[in-house]
């Protein structure tokens, strides 16, 4: 470059026409012309018979020797297995050719075309996509280490060894309000990179190797995939890690509210190319630097090529690729670096001295863990309830104490698309009655408002809250001052500091703050809180003793250890959205269900042949939700025991074996009720294993089965009717129908019109039963009917089974039917089911129906539930993915098609929106044979902030990626 400063080169001034006609007259090549964006180059795309080629008329200050370096980094790039441009040679047969323009020399190349779509263009990168550009900067960093030579050697602004001296010459093109941290945060960096600049290795670079110039195509699930890699402008010698810095930048703006973000990407660049020590401390500053760069350099070429929209349109992205990085604590960001990578990283050690209190303080749980916290005051009145636990704890004890490192509930939020900043740096302190605080290690006290600090050589005690002090030398023991009611206190390294700590971080961020703020537990003689079993350790632990045929919802679960109302909360504080705890009808932690459990618990547990009220009480309670014959209920453990029980009646009533069943449904996991299961997601080998007594239907779907259209309940009906017939004609007739009234396993599906009426009586006009199984779709689900047969008209079943709901996750259930077929198993003996009945379960039966009356809910899910339909059909409009809703009520399923007419399922997809939808917020997962309907069907107390959050959630997936 023949620059030697800094300044701004604006784009050749070439016309499209112009350049067609130097790509005809140099290459031979011609085609439609569309230009492509450039800082300082002018890329146009030529598209033609012979396909399509980028013809590149090079910046007149670019030397010949400099493109030519280029178009060997090119090959040597390609040469190592990765796509990208390769020169075309001139009709005489060179790579380049030098042509004048407006009185310039100009270097001309034309460059085969790499297909794909730039990452940039991917709203949101998955922490896969986001190795993955790591793992193509660490071999593209192979690729160029070999290369040397006099065209590599150049002085461009892009080298982040100039990027101090690039900041100081165009600073003045920032406008004045961002200066002033553009200023700050350029001179930490380079004080933080002085020491490292000679010890880091040297190699040719790309040096542009960003979201930008990357392409991808989409995988098999819909996620791009890095295909190719393309220009390769700015190819110049420089530091190694700053290949690796600037793809890093490049991830901020698609993640600006999480800085480590990059971890996935540094640690995979680092298994192509490991790093040094010296390395990986510089990675931070190089970050803040390099977005510092970008930030003057796309002010300064906005000003000198105001027609250059391909800059102006990066100015914001290029302003937060700076940003985040500026604003996190450089320390901080290395030692998660340095964690990531498997390599020590050590603490601050907290000098042993004297305590700040005469007496140890009470300890305060304000975590998951926390019993003091009940019935969701952690979300009512977080700040109140911290003071009301930590006041208690210190009436009774004199003083009491905050743990650090606590992911703290009522420092949680919900519901939120982020993780909530709740994992505390520092200690709250309360005291019953004032109380003197000595220095615990010699220093300097500074005072502050509304408090002071005390600084060590190495360590700066902040206590908040605290007076009585004025400037001075203090030795250990010394008094500091006086804390009446609360104080915090937090311990903070001062080497390198330039902002503020926080006083809460992200659970994910929380390990490599202890590097700037250590445990103060030891100053007030707690000990320190008992490290928390990681997510990682809790999965291997229990794939290690506990079946891996129980299987778990994610790949990598969180570890979730506490509920309330719709929210799983897990043990870093997040409130997740349960989309999927239909077992929860009142939801989580419901404060009448604990207190009817324990107060029954207290009194008596045991079985049904012992005489009890509550037993009475909950089978009256059943009865009265339906109509007569009903007369009779049995109570049992789980959905699958109620319809193992209900098969078996049926077979005792009618003398019959033989059993009607519809694809795709799901009744259980005991032997009968495994027979007549036929969802390949729960039991692949349904097929090949089911009993010669069980008989198999189409399910009637009208949206993807045989019959679709509004006559698609009839049609279905005449298939199992002709069937029903059949079987009796051929002296095996059925004895029991069994079906859901909606087919939830399959995700909700609507049984069209007139199905149930038909089937159900062909059946009993043979002498058969129907068994409504209605464990997962009714107790008020649906939102306008309590049971779910009851949405269709003219039916009434013989037998109901329930379950789920029925215990608010306590296992009950029960078998609703006619005494006359309950009594015919009489002959077989007695039925009896130790814990089906229990006092205990017949209490909170009794309880749960009450709940439910008391409280709404099921009105309550009529509500929300129409809520959810209005929004879900409002984004199905947007996004072609959905290929339809299903359900009512708090019982839908949303269908994910790659393309609506052929309905493909969009499985891999649903697989990964899932996982995405976690890390938004939200649980929920995918059911059905194609495992591609998202199952909705939250506890019933559902609030609107959450089914809104839910919606929008999936909004976002489906616009920004997964």
């Amino acid at each position: 470059m023949t620059d030697p400063g800094f300044g701004g080169l604006p784009r050749p001034q070439v016309t499209l026409d112009a350049a067609r006609e130097l790509a005809a007259r140099l290459f031979g090549v011609t085609g439609e012309a569309t230009e492509l964006g450039s800082q300082q180059d002018r890329n146009v795309l030529l598209d033609g018979p012979r396909g399509r080629f980028l013809l590149k008329i090079g910046n007149p200050a670019f030397l010949p020797e400099e493109t030519a370096a280029q178009n060997a980094a090119m090959r040597a790039v390609a040469a190592h297995g990765i796509a990208c441009p390769t020169p075309v040679p001139t009709l005489d047969g060179r790579e380049q050719a030098e042509v004048e323009l407006d009185g310039r020399r100009h270097i001309v190349r034309l460059l085969s075309f790499v297909e794909g779509a730039p990452l940039i263009d991917r709203p949101y990168l998955a922490d896969a996509v986001r190795a993955e550009l790591g793992a193509v900067a660490g071999r593209v960093s192979e690729a160029l280490a070999p290369l040397a030579g006099a065209g590599f050697e150049r002085r461009l602004q892009w080298d982040l060894r100039h990027a101090e001296d690039v900041v100081a010459e165009l600073r003045d093109f920032v406008p004045a309000e961002r200066r002033t941290l553009i200023d700050a945060a350029t001179a930490a960096a380079g004080a933080a990179l002085a020491p490292l600049r000679e010890l880091l290795p040297l190699q040719v670079v790309h040096g542009d190797l960003t979201d930008d110039n990357v392409v991808t195509e989409p995988g098999p699930d819909g996620r791009p995939r890095i295909t190719g890699v393309i220009d390769f402008g700015d190819v110049a010698v420089g530091w190694r890690v700053a290949e690796l810095a600037v793809s890093c930048s490049a991830v901020f703006h698609h993640r600006p509210g999480s800085p480590l973000a990059v971890l996935p990407l540094i640690a995979a660049f680092d298994e192509r190319v490991p790093l040094t020590d010296d390395e990986i401390a510089a990675i931070w500053p190089l970050l803040v630097l390099r977005g510092a760069t970008l930030v003057v350099s796309g002010e300064q070429q906005v000003v000198i090529d105001p027609e250059n929209d391909y800059a102006d349109s990066a100015r914001e992205r290029e302003w937060r690729m700076f940003a985040v990085p500026a604003a996190f604590d450089t320390r901080v960001a290395t030692a998660a670096i340095r964690r990531r990578l498997g390599r020590p990283v050590e603490s601050e050690p907290v000098p042993a001295g004297r305590p700040l209190l005469p007496a140890v303080p009470a300890v305060v749980d304000l975590g998951w863990s926390s019993r003091a916290l009940r019935d969701g005051d952690w979300l009512a009145e977080p700040r109140g309830t911290e003071v009301r636990v930590l006041a208690a704890a210190a009436a009774r004890a004199g003083a009491a104490a905050t743990r650090y490192g606590e992911a703290r509930l009522t420092r949680s939020h919900a519901p939120s698309a982020t993780a909530p900043h709740d994992v505390a740096l520092g200690i709250e302190l309360r005291v019953a009655s004032p109380q003197a605080l000595t220095a615990p290690f010699p220093g300097r006290i500074t005072p502050v408002e509304g408090g002071l600090r005390l600084v060590g050589e190495r360590l700066e005690l902040r206590i908040d809250g605290v007076d009585g002090s004025a400037e001075r030398e203090v030795a250990a023991g010394d008094a500091l001052g006086t804390v009446d009611g609360t104080a915090w206190l937090q311990l903070v390294a001062r080497e390198g500091l330039v902002a503020d700590p926080p006083r809460y971080v992200p659970a994910d961020e929380a390990a490599a703050w202890t590097i700037r703020c250590p445990d103060p537990s030891t100053l007030l003689g707690i000990t320190a809180a008992p490290q928390e079993e990681t997510r990682a350790s809790v999965l291997r632990r229990r794939e290690g003793s506990y079946s891996t045929l129980q299987s778990h919802y994610y790949a990598d679960p969180p570890r979730i250890e506490r509920g309330w109302r719709e929210f799983l909360i897990d043990t870093d504080g997040r409130h997740l959205v349960d989309m999927v705890n239909n077992v929860t009808a009142l939801g989580h932690g419901h404060p009448r269900i604990a207190a009817a459990a324990a107060d029954q618990w207290s009194m008596l547990n045991t079985n049904s042949r012992f005489s009890y009220g509550a037993v009475g009480d909950l089978s009256e309670r059943l009865l009265a939700t339906v109509p007569a014959p009903f007369d009779t209920v049995l109570l049992v453990n789980s959905g699958s025991e109620a319809v193992d029980l209900a098969l078996r009646l049926a077979r005792a009533f009618t003398g019959r074996p033989d059993v009607l069943c519809v694809q795709e449904s799901y009744h259980g996991w005991t032997v009968a009720s495994d027979a007549v299961s036929t969802a390949l997601s729960d039991n692949p080998l349904a097929g090949e294993t089911r009993p010669e007594w069980v008989h198999v239907v189409d399910a009637p779907n009208a949206y993807r089965g045989r019959h679709r259209g509004e006559d698609a309940g009839a049609r279905y009906a005449a298939d199992a009717v002709m069937e029903i017939d059949r079987l009796a004609a051929a002296g095996t007739p059925l004895g029991a129908f069994i079906a859901e009234p909606r087919n939830g396993n399959a995700g909700a599906i609507e049984v069209p019109p007139g199905y149930l009426a038909a089937v159900s009586a062909a059946v009993r006009r043979h002498g058969g039963v129907w068994i409504d199984d209605e464990v997962q779709v009714g107790y008020g689900r649906q939102g306008d009917v309590f049971w779910g047969y009851q949405q269709h008209e003219g039916v009434l079943p013989d037998v109901i089974t329930v379950a789920k709901a029925m215990g608010n996750g306590h296992p009950l259930g029960a078998v609703i039917t006619r005494r006359e077929i309950a009594d015919a198993l009489a002959a077989q003996g007695s039925f009896f089911s130790s814990a089906g009945g229990s006092t205990l379960s017949a209490r909170i039966g009794v309880e749960v129906l009450a709940v439910l009356h008391d409280e709404g809910l099921q009105e309550h899910a009529q509500r929300i539930g129409a809520r959810l339909r209005e929004r879900l059909e409002r984004m199905q409009a947007r996004h072609p993915m959905i290929g339809a809703l299903h359900g009512r009520g708090l019982y839908q399923g949303v269908e994910l098609v790659r393309d609506r007419e052929t309905l493909e399922p969009a499985t891999a997809e649903a697989g990964l929106i899932c996982d995405r939808m976690l890390e938004l917020g939200v649980v929920v997962q995918p059911t059905g044979d194609r495992q591609n309907v998202l199952k909705v069907k939250p506890p019933l107390c559902i609030g609107e902030a959450s089914a809104d959050r839910f919606v929008d959630a999936l909004d976002a997936v489906l616009r920004d990626g997964w």
